[in-house]
């Protein structure tokens, strides 16, 4: 191999296939192993997105971010000394409580 240091295997990239995988898939061995996903991406409602984005500009004290893991709105005053914190799969919830603590 050309670039190639005498002795020295050369390196794959990642996700690269092994021959040796291939020969096996390709002499109908068993499938690829895969771990089982455990977690899928929720993506919010994108009106809702649209909706907390504008509450907040109105509202700069306080953060708010999609949790795609648990499918949730998570939001907290900016302050580092305060407790404000809340979590809700509802834009309504999340606007109701930042309203409620303003």
């Amino acid at each position: 191999m050309s670039g190639q240091q005498p002795g020295k295997q050369p390196r794959h990239r990642a996700g690269a296939h092994t021959r040796r995988a291939i020969r096996r898939r390709n002499q109908g061995g068993t499938r690829w192993p895969r771990s089982p996903r455990k977690h899928t991406t929720r993506l919010p409602e994108h009106g809702d997105a649209l909706r907390i984005v504008g509450f907040l500009q109105s509202h700069p004290g306080w953060s708010a971010f999609w949790d795609k893991r648990h499918g949730l709105w998570r939001v907290a005053e900016d302050d580092p000394h305060s407790d404000l914190y809340m979590q809700d799969a509802q834009a309504d919830g999340v606007i109701g409580y930042i309203l409620t603590h303003s």
